[in-house]
């Protein structure tokens, strides 16, 4: 089906019948992520498969990081997606999510609101638009490429499959992609976009991926120091969604 028209004369229910997978992101022309695993010798044939990469960076600079082997915080690759990515040369860097289109005004609207959490455009349900925020193509400013490395299916030879090959556990456990990007630090970031008639956008964007010995990462209270019942559980929730601002 030709979405041009819907795209030419109603953007804003174009980009939500993205947002919600009504209209296939291949419309956009989205980077390819690239295959998952295949069997591990020829992971290992093809150098595979690549660990986490925790490296952070400073969202609020007037660049981004960008590269196959950039500082920025990775998810577990398999082979096929780390030689994707260096496909892409320069143009890839930081994983991230489109929230909305940005304007100093109110003459743009919501995108994806209802139904949606928060008002957002996409959530942990894998909704919206996955991509990543790379080097402009024109030697400009960073944008924001569409790639659905979010929902891919990692198959057989998934996170825990590697964490269980190379004997991890605990904290070194590899995560599946969804939950690594639930594990990071996140922060929404104002770039321009190549979604006509729009100038900007607001994109979610993964800059750390918190360790547990780092202060940052919030380990919660130890109810080992209490008595059974003498805590108020809904007092002790309420203040651990408050510090970490999951309260809204």
């Amino acid at each position: 089906m030709n979405f041009s028209d819907l795209r030419a004369n109603n953007p804003k229910l174009y980009f939500d019948g993205i947002c919600r997978g009504n209209i296939p992101l291949s419309d956009l022309s989205p980077l390819e992520p690239g295959a998952s695993s295949s069997s591990p010798f020829i992971e290992g044939f093809l150098g595979g498969p690549h660990p986490p990469e925790n490296y952070a960076f400073d969202y609020k600079a007037n660049s981004f990081p960008s590269g196959a082997t950039g500082s920025y915080p990775k998810p577990w690759l398999s082979a096929s997606q780390h030689l994707n990515n260096a496909s892409y040369s320069f143009q890839v860097g930081p994983y991230a999510r489109f929230v909305k289109f940005y304007s100093g005004d109110s003459t743009i609207p919501e995108t994806c609101v209802e139904g949606q959490s928060g008002g957002k455009c996409g959530n942990s349900g894998g909704g919206g638009i996955w991509g990543r925020i790379g080097a402009s193509t024109d030697g400009g400013s960073a944008r924001f490429f569409p790639q659905d490395w979010y929902n891919q299916n990692e198959g057989t030879y998934n996170a825990s499959y590697w964490s269980n090959y190379f004997n991890l556990s605990g904290n070194g456990s590899w995560l599946s992609k969804k939950k690594w990007w639930e594990s990071t630090s996140k922060a929404t970031v104002i770039i321009p976009t190549s979604f006509a008639p729009y100038a900007f956008a607001e994109i979610e964007v993964a800059y750390a991926s918190p360790q547990f010995d780092d202060p940052e990462y919030y380990r919660g209270l130890d109810l080992a120091i209490y008595n059974d019942l003498s805590l108020d559980l809904l007092i002790a929730m309420v203040s651990i969604a408050a510090i970490a601002k999951w309260v809204f």
